[in-house]
């Protein structure tokens, strides 16, 4: 009788395992078709970046309003021009 007990409890615990190596898999699987989605769209993004970047001259400081400086109007000037 014990070796029939032990032989359920191996086929259960066994049966647990396959299940949960299935579950492994498909998540393994999610996780590789996400990183290459994700490097898809980072590959995109910095494509279009150095686009801009190419068109535009890259990010600069504008020397007509050096940083900590308030622009002629305030600084939410731009909001009185659209009420």
């Amino acid at each position: 009788m014990a070796a029939l007990m032990h032989r359920l409890r191996t086929w259960v615990t066994d049966a647990q395992t396959r299940h949960l190596l299935v579950q492994l898999a498909e998540a393994n699987d999610r996780n590789r078709r996400l990183d290459e989605r994700v490097a898809i769209l980072q590959a995109a993004n910095e494509g279009a970046d150095r686009a801009l970047r190419e068109a535009t001259g890259g990010a600069r400081f504008d020397p007509d309003q050096p940083f900590g400086t308030v622009p002629p109007g305030g600084l939410f000037a731009w909001t009185k021009e659209e009420a």
